[in-house]
């Protein structure tokens, strides 16, 4: 049985390939972007309740290189009582190997006790196509497989494989206000019961040129989930968004 969070040494040994491509091309310049989103509610009196949403995406892009690095943590409790406490992070690169398509790969981790999950470690590969690149519309779609190490809050351990297909589309009403849908399905190969549908819908309106507010709703879905736990969880989050970028 293979240890929870070890990258696959094939998945490292892919990168070899594309670093001296990169190498011989000229040096570009790079362009990096940070965003932040920060929400925070908190009632006393008759209610006691607070939550908080905190989430950061670093995007740096150099040439035909871009990685991704990304972390979303939601917490919540009800008079000392913790109802919601979810944590996400990965790390992605993308290589470009022409105007339509790229290679990709990455390793994720997430936990949810609320869903039964204590940790997860996930390591994805595939290729990702640019279906459509308008001015307002932006569509991707994407294909590949992943490796998952799973442990659960009963103490069962999974490791498995899973095929991943996902898809995005993004609409700008203006250079900074946009409308993003994100999907994700991940069925287990070895449990053909045990699939998973994540999506994320999202829109962001600017109140300057750094700060927006954002709306953020996400559903995520276990076909088969562990026991005693329900199949969906729905998370709906408002905040402020701050973006960075040189």
């Amino acid at each position: 049985m293979r240890p929870l969070g070890l990258i696959p040494p094939l998945a490292l040994a892919l990168l070899v390939p594309v670093l001296p491509a990169a190498a011989q091309d000229p040096v570009p310049t790079a362009i990096t972007k940070v965003t932040f989103d920060l929400g925070y509610v908190q009632t006393s009196g008759n209610t006691q309740v607070t939550s908080m949403n905190v989430g950061e995406k670093l995007t740096r892009e150099k040439g035909r290189f871009t990685l991704t690095q990304a972390f979303a943590f939601v917490y919540g409790e009800q008079r000392d009582t913790v109802n919601a406490n979810n944590l996400r992070t990965t790390v992605r690169g993308d290589y470009k190997l022409d105007k339509l398509f790229a290679f990709f790969m990455g390793v994720g981790f997430d936990r949810n006790v609320f869903a039964g999950i204590e940790k997860r470690f996930e390591e994805i590969i595939g290729v990702q196509y640019l279906a459509l690149a308008k001015t307002r519309d932006t569509i991707r779609v994407e294909g590949g497989g992943s490796m998952t190490q799973q442990l659960s809050v009963g103490g069962g351990q999974q490791n498995f494989p899973s095929a991943r297909a996902a898809g995005s589309w993004r609409h700008a009403f203006t250079p900074a206000a946009y409308f993003q849908q994100n999907l994700e399905f991940i069925p287990n190969l070895e449990e053909h019961d045990d699939w998973r549908v994540n999506t994320e819908s999202s829109l962001v309106a600017p109140v300057s040129s750094r700060i927006g507010l954002k709306l953020s709703y996400v559903i995520r879905y276990d076909h088969l989930p562990e026991i005693g736990f329900a199949e969906t969880d729905k998370l709906f989050t408002t905040g402020v968004q701050i973006t960075f970028d040189d």
